[in-house]
Order: C-alpha cells, then structure tokens, then sequence
C-alpha cells in the first residue's frame, strides 16, 4: 500500500503538487515512469496551469488528466499539446452543456456524432465541428499506445478507468472534414486575391503610419523637453500639426498621473510643477480638425481602437451589454470573428509587455474616465516592429516563425558583396531555419530593411541603457528545441515577441485599411495571408515557375504551392531585385558576376 501523505510531504514544492493535490486521485497524481520519475514533473508550466484553470471539477478532470501526461511524455511540443487539450475542453463544455450532461459515463458516441454533423449547436462552424473527433482520436491513439508499452498488465487496468470510450467513427466518416478543408481553403484564395493587388499599397500605408506616429513622439518629446525647461504646470495643452500625410491638426492634453488624478477626483484647480517624478507623461486626445477648412478630422489611424477600448482582452473595459454590442458590432464591420472556435475576438491582445499594453496606471485611468488616454511609446514600439515585419513578409514571403529568428549576430545577418561589376553591388541576407527543416537557408532582402533594423537596434540599445542587445529565450514553441538563447531583433523588456503578438501588433498598424474580398467581405490583414500574396505575385505577375516559386518560399512540398490563386496583373517594384537575388541563390546563376567577397554583420 503506497503511502501518499509521505510522498507529498517530499514534493511539497513542486508546483504540480500545489495545484493538484486533493484534486486528482493520487494514484493519477503520483503516477511515475520506470525510473521512478514523476509523469507531472514533465508538464510544461503552461499547460499545467491551463489544465488547471480550466479542466479541474469538470466531469472529464480525470480523463484529461491522464491525456496531458500521456502526449507530454509521447514528446508532443507544449504548443500542440495545449492546440489539442484546449480545443477539446471548449468542444467538451458545448456537448456537456447541451446535453446537461453530469458525469462522463454520460457522454455517448451518439452526442459526439449529432455534433460532427450538425444536428446541434447550428451556430457553430465545420471547422469546431471537425476539432473534436480530431482531438478525440488524439488522445485515444496516444493514450493506447503509451499505456500498452509503459505500464504492467495490473496497472494498464487502473489506468484504462482514466480512459475516454472508443468512438466507432473518424472525420473520414463525414464530409463535415473535407467541407470545413474546403471552405478553408477557398476563403484563403479569396482572401489572397484582394489582398495581392492591394500589397503596394499596404506597404505604403505601414510605412505613412509608421512615419505618422514617428512624427508625433518627436514632438511629445519636445513639448516635454519645453514643460521642463519652462518649469510649466501640469496638465499642459498641446497641437501638432500632421500636415505630411493626414493634413489635420491633432489636439492633446499632457497629464502625470498626479495631474489628471486631481482633475478627475473633481479637487481644486492646481499647479503641480514638472519634476523628477514627472518623467513620465500620457495623453488624452481631445479633438482633431483639418488644416485646409477647420472641419472635425479623423485623428491618428488607431484612435478608434482606444475609443471602443479594444486593447488586450476588451470585455473586461465594457460593463454593459449594450456597450458590449457596439463593440461586437464595431469587430464585425472590420471583419473580426467576434466569436471564433469559442473565444471571443482580442485582435489587439498583446502578450508582451511594452508592446500595445497601456501599463497598468493608464489602464485603470482609462476605465474610469471617458477620456482617449496614450501612452504613446507602447504604440510607436509597436508599429516599429510591425513596419519591420512587413516589410521582411511582403519582400521575402517570409513565415512568422522565421523572421522571429532573426538575430543581431554574424551567423544571421550576412552580407555579400559582388566585386566584379563596378560599384560593387552588396546583397543583405538573413540565415535563417524555415519550416519543416533543421538547417539555415538564405533570406534575402533589400538593403532598406538593413538600415531600418539599424533603426531599431539602435532604439533597443537605448531602451536597455546598453552598448548591446541582450540574449533572449526564442518564444515559438514550435521551433523552441532548434533555437538557442540569442541576442534576437524582436525582444522588448528582455523578452523574445510572441507570435500572437507580433500578429496583434500587425493588426494594429493596419487596421481600417479596406480591403474587401469578392462578396463584399472585409479582409483581415494576417503575416500568412502577406506570405500567401507575395507568392501568388511571383506565379502570376512575375511568372516563375512553381518549382522556383516553392524554393523562394522554402516549401518542401510543390503540391502546397500549387492552389497558388490568379488574380489581377500588378507591377510592384520591391519584388524584382528580391527574385534576382533568390534565384541566383537557388540556381547557382551569378546574376550579377561570377565571384562573391563575403563580409559578416556585427
């Protein structure tokens, strides 16, 4: 008889042991491997942390529980492991509610399959139908699979009491599958075609708004510069003229936290002077007039997105539901699924700190006051690295993941110089890992996105007070066992960017742009769809073959590249020095001489 108090008492510290004792039956909890390793100890943090927020004192705890340590030990990335167990514990939630489902000797094949086919919860679409046959096969198939080979005859038959009953069916025994592909896949097309026409233009945009917002921290700082020098009292008044690009004058309000507390509080008029405690500053945007005629103008391009309070996860800044519904509303219109796969629309959630995150203090401000609060260097830290990336995706067809990669390091950044023409002409490479594979290949890119990384480690170096960049830990759990810790180009606070983040930051710099696929539907910018329609702009503008296309892409596969959709013949000029470059490189043709003098970055 094993005695568990004395192993709790030995593991009191362990997190799992925090989290999870009482709450599971001991026998799952301290179920250990040959060695005599704890199966819990395996669990990526965040996983746990999920099973824990989510799955306990629900009818299925036990079941997921055995699955969690099952596929952690079968050496699934935490990343799939949470893709599989959060999906299913949605789809599961939906079955159960439905049903009034009590306990899971309850649940029946038969519930699982009106679901795959519709009969139930018609709100929802193929795609979450399709999700939990998939997860629900997952998990058996592993599950058997471990259970068969790790464990002796006596405790295969305790363990099996952990086990979800078999389902007689897969997605291969409905269309809901191949339907759910399909419409994918069309939609993709779809959203492709509207998109690749329009991709100058998107690129111009990030580059206007990128620059608009540049111009505006540069004269907050100068007006802060003035209020210190002139020893002025806060809350100061200050205009800026953004006469390049929108033609309108922007007017803001200059508060510390101490300043605008007072005003709202509704206490007497002050005069608290600039200071040390001063530093920082936020704005309140108060209006917007245009320069030719005085009429009301429009504002910066994200002063919607403060005014409906959709930074991070929105709910939380609406209390009524008829705020909630203007919101709703609001997604809807610019093409956002407000409610997709059981999670409501955050297009703006950022996971990174500094970056499109207000703070805390200008949060709670902003909830209690009607006014548009910015703290603006969230914002420009954020558009900075946004530009960056849309200009690596739109002139490479670089995937998310790989342009992450990118580091301030001679193994990265490599230049190579063509001595046999005069002037010698430089071509810029990034080295990076694609998908799919475990060994650098070359990225190449104009010289422009050189000087603007510059640009940016220079803004980093200044926000760490440092000569150099820190190493960081990679933040894609996907390609996190091939990565090191490196001094990486998108890091910020001494953290790697996550990839929903720099989706979200993406989002944000290109939000309101109007871009609408055939049947009139609002197209939503994503880093995929960018890589989709400069690929779609090789084939059928620049007319490379498939294969060539495939190989610029850093595709194993042909037949991914193939459904590449046609769409309207475009000129974009950006492209054709890239295509030179990466064909010399996959051909082995010097394009521009015969001989390369290599130089590395710093």
């Amino acid at each position: 008889m094993i005695n568990y108090s004395d192993i709790v008492n030995k593991l009191e510290d362990k997190l799992w042991v925090k989290l999870l004792y009482n709450r599971l039956p001991d026998d799952l909890l301290f179920l250990s491997d040959p060695n005599g390793l704890f199966y819990w100890d395996k669990v990526d943090e965040k996983n746990l942390k999920y099973f824990y927020r989510q799955c306990l004192d629900v009818p299925w705890t036990n079941q997921f529980a055995l699955a969690l340590i099952c596929l952690t030990d079968r050496s699934l990335t935490p990343q799939s492991i949470m893709n599989i167990v959060s999906v299913l514990n949605a789809r599961f939630r939906n079955i159960f509610d439905y049903y009034r489902l009590t306990h899971i000797d309850q649940l029946q094949a038969s519930h699982i399959q009106d679901y795959v086919v519709g009969l139930i919860l018609s709100e929802h679409t193929d795609r979450q139908r399709q999700s939990i046959v998939t997860g629900y096969n997952t998990f058996q198939f592993n599950l058997k699979k471990w259970i068969g080979t790790q464990f002796s005859v006596e405790q295969q038959k305790s363990l099996y009491t952990y086990v979800l009953k078999d389902i007689p069916f897969d997605n291969r025994d409905f269309n809901v599958r191949t339907r759910a592909i399909t419409n994918a896949k069309t939609k993709r097309k779809e959203d492709t075609s509207a998109i690749t026409p329009l991709l100058p233009e998107i690129r111009a945009e990030g580059h206007f708004r990128w620059n608009q917002i540049k111009r505006l921290r540069k004269a907050v700082k100068r007006a802060v510069r003035q209020i210190k020098s002139e020893n002025l009292s806060f809350p100061v008044e200050f205009s800026y003229d953004e006469s390049e690009y929108a033609n309108e004058r922007w007017f803001f309000t200059i508060w510390d936290y101490e300043s605008f507390d007072l005003e709202y509080e509704g206490k007497a008029k002050h005069h608290k002077l600039y200071n040390d405690e001063s530093e920082f500053v936020f704005l309140e945007f108060t209006k917007a007039e245009r320069l030719d005629d005085h009429t009301e103008g429009d504002g910066p391009w994200f002063i919607d997105i403060l005014r409906y309070r959709l930074l991070g996860k929105w709910e939380g800044n609406h209390y009524s539901s008829d705020q909630k519904k203007e919101v709703q509303d609001y997604l809807t219109h610019w093409g956002y699924d407000v409610d997709s796969e059981g999670k409501k629309a955050t297009p703006f959630f950022s996971r990174n700190p500094g970056l499109l995150t207000q703070g805390f203090q200008v949060t709670r401000r902003q909830r209690f006051s009607k006014s548009i609060l910015i703290n603006l260097e969230p914002f420009y830290i954020a558009s900075m690295f946004a530009r960056f990336s849309l200009d690596i995706i739109t002139s490479s067809g670089a995937r998310i993941n790989e342009l992450l990669q990118i580091s301030y390091d001679k193994d990265c950044c490599v230049i190579t110089t063509d001595s046999n023409i005069q002037p010698p002409r430089k071509n810029f490479i990034y080295r990076l890992i694609p998908k799919g594979r475990e060994e650098v290949e070359n990225y190449y890119v104009p010289e422009d996105l050189y000087k603007f990384m510059t640009e940016i480690i220079k803004e980093l170096k200044e926000s760490y007070s440092s000569d150099s960049l820190p190493s960081v830990e990679y933040d894609v759990e996907s390609r996190k066992h091939l990565m090191t810790v490196k001094k990486y180009i998108f890091q910020y606070e001494n953290r790697h960017i996550n990839a929903a983040t720099l989706n979200a930051i993406l989002r944000f710099l290109l939000h309101g742009i109007i871009i609408q696929a055939s049947d009139g539907r609002q197209v939503i910018v994503k880093s995929h769809l960018l890589r989709h329609a400069f690929a779609t702009h090789a084939a059928q503008n620049e007319k490379l073959p498939l294969d060539i296309v495939k190989e610029l892409l850093h595709q194993k596969d042909i037949a991914v590249t193939e459904p590449i959709e046609s769409v309207a013949s475009i000129r974009s000029p950006f492209c054709y020095l890239i295509l030179l470059l990466m064909l010399q490189n996959i051909l082995g043709i010097w394009i521009f001489g015969e001989a390369y003098e290599v130089t590395r970055g710093n």
